[in-house]
């Protein structure tokens, strides 16, 4: 089903919070946004910054809005030509830009509406010690289990890093048994569709993906020696390091490491630090809930 999309030029420089927060209460309801960014970004830091930001921004929002829930998809593209935009705008009812941005909505074939509104500076930090492609061949990892705003994140900063292969780890059922709330857990190919199709969403053809089943500590970077980086949240960093041991030991090349900030990376909800925050367990919880009340209906 079509939804709508907002369409922003350089949230390095602008901050965009009130146009987001402005549609949100307009399209109050649907159960998707695309976020498009038009200006190409470059630093690292830059990107996940940005992208911290605004998924954080629009979730903490729809929590105040009556008609959104937690199963409100959010997607912030970036970096796409222009034949790929145009693919994408079949996935879209309803485009919304800032007023004076008008002149970056050419030659795309929707419906849009500018919004009058004011935007004021960002201020991004501009330390960068990793660029745009920086990697021939990127590793990732995570459960994917409903698939959220952290994910997203993840996998986004993963695919800005690579030039040519990202290798996705994702856990195998059988490691997950233990896991809270695991009768709601989504079975292995299901939570693999769900990263596909948002790899489909942001990547253009350059760079190609390849999925497996993770069903040890290591995964695919404990037996694919030709991985050059390895994209991990701040609270995996150990784990990291401890495939970098073990490639070590195995006589592989150690990996990289980059280490991001990602929403919901947590496995608990006990200390949720700020309105809006969503992991896996918050979702399986909220899940589970649901489809109680409906037993009892």
């Amino acid at each position: 089903m079509p939804s709508p999309v907002i369409f922003i030029d350089n949230p390095i420089e602008k901050d965009y919070s009130p146009l987001i927060e402005k549609v949100l209460t307009i399209v109050n309801g649907v159960d998707r946004l695309d976020i498009v960014i038009r200006q190409e970004i470059t630093n690292v830091t830059h990107l996940n910054e940005i992208l911290y930001y605004y998924y954080n921004l629009v979730r903490t929002a729809i929590d105040g809005l009556p008609l959104f829930d937690y199963t409100f998809s959010i997607n912030i593209i970036f970096n796409i030509s222009h034949s790929k935009l145009l693919k994408l705008s079949s996935n879209w009812n309803h485009a919304f830009i800032a007023q004076q941005e008008q002149t970056i909505f050419k030659n795309i074939p929707l419906v849009h509406s500018p919004i009058d509104i004011e935007l004021t500076a960002s201020n991004y930090p501009s330390e960068c010690k990793k660029r745009m492609k920086q990697f021939h061949t990127t590793a990732v990892g995570g459960t994917f289990d409903h698939l959220h705003d952290g994910h997203k994140i993840l996998l986004s900063m993963a695919y800005f890093l690579t030039s040519k292969r990202l290798i996705i780890g994702i856990t195998g059922s059988e490691l997950l048994k233990n896991k809270k709330f695991s009768e709601v857990l989504e079975p292995f190919h299901q939570r693999q569709n769900s990263v596909v199709q948002f790899l489909d969403l942001i990547m253009d053809e350059i760079v190609h993906y390849e999925i497996y089943q993770i069903n040890d500590i290591c995964g695919p970077t404990g037996y694919i020696e030709a991985i050059d980086g390895l994209v991990i949240s701040h609270e995996t960093l150990s784990g990291g390091e401890f495939v970098n041991n073990y490639r070590r030991e195995h006589g592989f090349k150690e990996l990289d490491l980059t280490a991001i900030k990602v929403i919901g990376d947590a496995e608990s909800n006990a200390e949720n630090k700020w309105k809006g925050k969503i992991s896996s367990t918050d979702i399986r919880q909220r899940e589970l809930e649901r489809r109680e009340k409906r037993s009892q209906n």
